[in-house]
């Protein structure tokens, strides 16, 4: 496996140093937090947060947290949501204007509020629709375009993944669950493993990919082209270089509190410090995990300042060890 992930990864006329992903993961995946895997080794490209076309092209300023890139940020796929073909190009050619790297459709979200929209995972739904969005924003784009699908668990995942393919994309992402299902059902790689064999773009496969084994697992049973990571990324900015290669990266405490307050910072510079502390009380159990009991999350949830977090983490350095 280790050569193989570590092998370059083709996606249109892009070629990528990996064959590992950071997916998007809402409210966080945004420049500070992807900025911080190029302290590593980093993977092939990480995906911004999901976006309204709509927003992209009448809301979201160039420095907004949903669109700024950072200058050091090496391969970047911007993804957009939306229902109707020519907003969805029009963001996509603005975003590419903007230094995306590739362009990635929203096919996937389960939440009830996109899905009402017809967007999301709704999608899958409706095909010749989402066969005419591909269409568009393919004539519309000179990068790499991408899909990202989940699993209907049934025959119309083939015939869904053949016509994205036949529309234009070049490469297909499949998370390995219903919309339907909760986190708590294991991803299906093996309805993965029959739609990468139904098309022949590269298929990346996403969902339940958190270590080693489970990585080892997914190329076993998928046989994908690429593998997507999403949530286990969040707070160990160390994870792609562990799995490229292949062996534990140690990190001390004292390095991880450097690391959440670059990312902190990094939050306060592209917003305020009061978003930055208010998004620090969810960051905080992703970065330090069971190292935290009861007592001092309560008291960390009490904090009103930067300096105030970066005071009470290296008071605590003892509990955290």
């Amino acid at each position: 496996m280790h050569a193989f992930i570590n092998s370059s990864l083709q996606i249109g006329s892009l070629i990528l140093p990996n064959r590992l992903i950071q997916g998007p993961l809402a409210g966080y995946s945004c420049a500070p937090f992807r900025t911080l895997f190029n302290h590593y080794a980093p993977p092939a490209y990480s995906v911004s947060e999901m976006c309204s076309a709509n927003d992209v092209l009448y809301k979201h300023a160039a420095n907004s947290r949903y669109i700024y890139r950072a200058p050091q940020e090496q391969f970047l796929a911007y993804q957009i949501a939306g229902t109707e073909p020519s907003v969805l190009a029009k963001a996509a050619l603005k975003l590419q204007g903007n230094g995306a790297d590739i362009i990635d459709i929203n096919c996937g979200c389960p939440k009830p509020k996109i899905r009402k929209k017809g967007a999301g995972s709704a999608l899958l739904e409706a095909p010749d629709q989402l066969m005419r969005i591909i269409k568009e924003v393919r004539a519309a784009i000179t990068i790499p375009l991408t899909i990202k699908i989940r699993i209907q668990g049934n025959e119309q995942d083939l015939v869904v993944a053949k016509k994205i393919e036949e529309a234009g994309a070049d490469a297909l992402i499949v998370h390995g669950r219903r919309w339907i299902d909760d986190y708590n059902k294991a991803s299906d790689w093996s309805q993965i493993a029959q739609i990468k064999q139904s098309v022949t773009i590269p298929v990346i496969a996403n969902g339940d990919i958190h270590d080693l084994a489970s990585l080892q697992q997914a190329v076993d049973v998928s046989g994908c082209d690429a593998y997507m990571i999403s949530r286990a990324g969040s707070g160990k900015p160390w994870l792609y270089q562990q799995l490229l290669e292949q062996q534990g990266v140690a990190v001390s405490v004292v390095e991880k509190i450097k690391l959440f307050m670059t990312h902190l910072e990094g939050l306060a510079a592209l917003e305020d410090e009061y978003k930055a502390v208010l998004q620090s009380k969810s960051l905080v159990r992703y970065y330090f995990g069971k190292q935290l009991n009861e007592s001092i999350l309560q008291r960390f949830y009490q904090l009103d300042s930067l300096q105030e977090v970066h005071s009470f983490l290296h008071c605590s350095i003892d509990s955290l060890n």
